[in-house]
């Protein structure tokens, strides 16, 4: 099949099935019929702000009047009235702007910073499909103030315009008749609640009539972001009512929020409590109009313990209105959000750290995530974290006013064995077990210069004192106590340190705790299991370091050196082995619990032994 030349060249149009179109919008653009509320509002209040922009001072101040006509019979469904006091259109605008999808009567103020306007995509009122089979559209113009026209939209694509003889202020009337599916919308309780959710800050009165009540103010309240009136306790106190009743409190704090880019000003409230809910939760407007409750990060990920409701005059809506558009203006907004929030925990940490400690308790994972993330808040805020040590829990500035260089142990069991010897010494260690704890240590140091120094076990070992033994003697000692543990610990020294009443110390490696544990573990699983279990601790074998250090300094391991009885010297040494893993907060293996138990058998029996024959003798 051939193509004709002459028809190829002529310039064809695509075509736009919108009952296609309605679709779309009903079942992945929106996120429910409901929107249409939103539309109409919307679209009253941008032509309010139009005639704003473009009239007289002394006018009537802006308003919107919705009516509700109940549902009769199903001849007669329900009926919504949307009734402005705005701009109202042109014949040649009512073509342009209501037949054309995608044009939109704001468009060309939308460039301008200054513009006052929600709407900008030219799809908003083809929501109303979504509930109606038509859209009747009454409208006079101030610029063509003689003539009251008429429109009527169907979803099949047609319109209609008429001129009615029709007295009617300046203004635009829309009319919706309920379809079947879209009568629970055309509700007095559905009204109420959807107007509430979308409109409660809009800028211009909002008015609500039903069967039931008449004039029911929909924004009698002043949107927070545009308080004036109120300061110190009285903000604080009102600030808390509006934010329990959109988010669940308590609250620990509530702050301003104030952006250029974007223009976002609003509130910020820090939640009083751990929780486990790590999605952002903002209330967010454009220009008075709730776009959304949602998860949507307005703040960084750190900031997960903040809630705000918040209003932007300058940041671009997606086309379902129900998120903000990523560009760079909301890039800016995010960072000047990010900066406040920063400047707020620093000026709580530097003026009233008893409040700060409350906070680090409740938020210590966000607080310690933004550390790592700026520098700047690093330097200023890891001084008043508290970090555990050898010599009680205490600030980093505590630490550094005492000694100049951080000494830290990055692993809870390793401080353990660490712990009881510093103490001795009079040093302090800092147990940087805990998630972000190195991390952020190292990083101090390093913005501060600040000297710092990671202690491992076998470090511990190096530092620990000689003895002052004949080294002919301990040789001989070591190597017969190593023969004899080589069954639980074939690694043995002998030092001297404090405190002396410890007869020893089990030091080792992370992979050694690894291993032990999984050696327990495999104690209690299947014959599968402990081969995975087997074939995962194998290789690490060879790695792993332990020792058991005996202490020259206590009188029991002074007699075990001198001892010559072998069977006596490894039950006392296989008994210092446990005590020592018991000391360590190590999990003790089926084969140590057995040398524990033997050991006070033997203990009790002996003691049992020496009662009986002083009887016996007396």
């Amino acid at each position: 099949m051939t193509m004709d030349s002459s028809s190829s060249e002529v310039e064809q149009r695509f075509l736009v099935n919108l009952a296609g179109i309605i679709d779309i919008l009903s079942k992945h653009l929106y996120s429910g019929p409901q929107v249409f509320i939103r539309e109409l509002l919307q679209n009253s209040t941008d032509a309010i702000s139009a005639r704003k922009n473009h009239s007289k001072e002394g006018e009537a101040p802006g308003s919107i009047r919705v009516t509700l006509l109940p549902k009769r019979s199903e001849q007669q469904p329900s009926q919504l009235i949307i009734e402005d006091n705005g701009c109202g259109l042109t014949e040649d605008e009512i073509h342009q702007f209501l037949a054309v999808i995608g044009q939109s009567s704001k468009k060309e103020f939308l460039e301008n910073p200054t513009h006052d306007y929600i709407g900008q995509f030219g799809i908003g009122l083809l929501a109303c499909f979504m509930v109606s089979d038509s859209i009747c559209l009454q409208t006079r113009s101030v610029k063509q103030a003689d003539r009251v026209l008429q429109w009527t939209g169907r979803p099949d694509g047609t319109y209609q315009v008429i001129a009615i003889e029709q007295s009617m202020a300046i203004g635009t009337r829309v009319i919706l008749t309920a379809k079947p599916e879209g009568e629970e919308y055309f509700t007095d309780n559905a009204l109420q609640r959807w107007m509430l959710y979308y409109a409660s800050y809009l800028p211009y009165s909002i008015t609500l009539d039903t069967a039931s009540e008449t004039g029911f103010r929909i924004n009698p309240q002043p949107a927070p972001w545009l308080w004036s009136d109120y300061s110190g306790k009285a903000f604080l106190d009102k600030a808390i009512v509006i934010g329990e009743k959109y988010f669940r409190g308590p609250f620990f704090d509530t702050i301003p929020l104030k952006t250029r880019a974007g223009k976002v000003q609003g509130l910020g409230y820090i939640t009083a409590c751990t929780s486990s809910e790590h999605q952002q939760q903002h209330l967010i407007h454009l220009k008075g109009m709730r776009l959304t409750k949602s998860s949507q990060n307005l703040l960084p990920d750190w900031a997960f313990f903040v809630r705000t409701i918040v209003n932007a005059d300058d940041l671009r809506p997606t086309a379902s209105r129900e998120s903000l558009y990523e560009d760079a203006n909301l890039l800016a907004a995010k960072e000047e959000l990010a900066e406040q929030l920063i400047g707020y925990l620093v000026s709580m940490a530097e003026n009233e750290p008893e409040k700060f400690q409350h906070f680090v308790s409740c938020h210590q994972m966000a607080l310690k995530s933004l550390v790592l993330e700026n520098h700047y808040f690093c330097l200023k805020i890891a001084p008043h974290l508290t970090f555990e040590t050898n010599l009680g829990t205490m600030t980093l500035a505590c630490y550094l006013e005492k000694y100049p260089k951080i000494r830290f142990v990055d692993h809870v069991d390793s401080f353990r064995q660490f712990a009881q010897i510093s103490t001795a010494k009079q040093e302090c260690l800092i147990n940087a077990g805990y998630s972000y704890c190195r991390e952020i240590l190292t990083l101090y140091a390093h913005l501060s210069q600040t000297d710092i120094e990671a202690l491992d076990p076998q470090s511990l070992v190096s530092q620990l004192n000689e003895t002052e033994l004949d080294p002919l003697l301990l040789a001989r000692f070591i190597n017969k106590a190593k023969l004899l543990m080589h069954d639980v610990c074939p690694n043995i020294s002998v030092k001297r340190f404090l405190p002396a009443q410890v007869p020893a110390l089990y030091i080792s490696c992370e992979k050694k705790f690894f291993i032990r544990a999984a050696t327990k573990n495999k104690e209690q699983s299947d014959d599968l299991w402990s081969e995975i279990i087997d074939s995962v601790i194998e290789p690490l074998e060879s790695y792993a370091f332990s020792e058991l250090c005996l202490n020259a300094n206590h009188s029991l391991v002074m007699s075990l050196i001198q001892c010559d009885d072998a069977m006596q010297l490894a039950k006392c040494l296989k008994i210092i082995y446990v005590q020592s893993l018991l000391m360590g907060h190590f999990p003790l293996s089926a084969h140590e619990m057995e040398i524990l138990n033997e050991g006070l058998v033997a203990m009790m029996a002996n003691s049992l032994n020496v009662v009986s024959s002083s009887q016996t003798q007396h």
